[in-house]
């Protein structure tokens, strides 16, 4: 799923609602094409943990892919980036 713009406040509730579609259509492996991302904040990394957390949830799996350098950076501060891109 290619996500594109930024990721920080206002947060839309898009990202979740699409993750959650994806997983009610029976989707279970869910990677997010994040090389569009502009920039993230706080609030966007809670996001991307959040649409994580509701694919686990269902024993699904969620990875990001084509991460920008910044965000690869605030990825890795926050120290998300492994789990957020494990095999991916």
């Amino acid at each position: 799923m290619r996500i594109e713009g930024p990721l920080r406040v206002p947060v839309s509730a898009k990202l979740r609602e699409r993750v959650e579609a994806l997983l009610e259509r029976g989707e279970r492996r869910i990677l997010l094409d994040l090389a569009r991302v502009s920039t993230v904040d706080a609030a966007g990394l809670g996001e991307l943990v959040g649409a994580y957390n509701v694919a686990a949830a269902v024993d699904g799996v969620l990875r990001v892919s084509h991460v920008p350098r910044r965000v690869r950076a605030l990825l890795d501060v926050a120290r998300l980036s492994d789990l957020l891109t494990a095999g991916a």
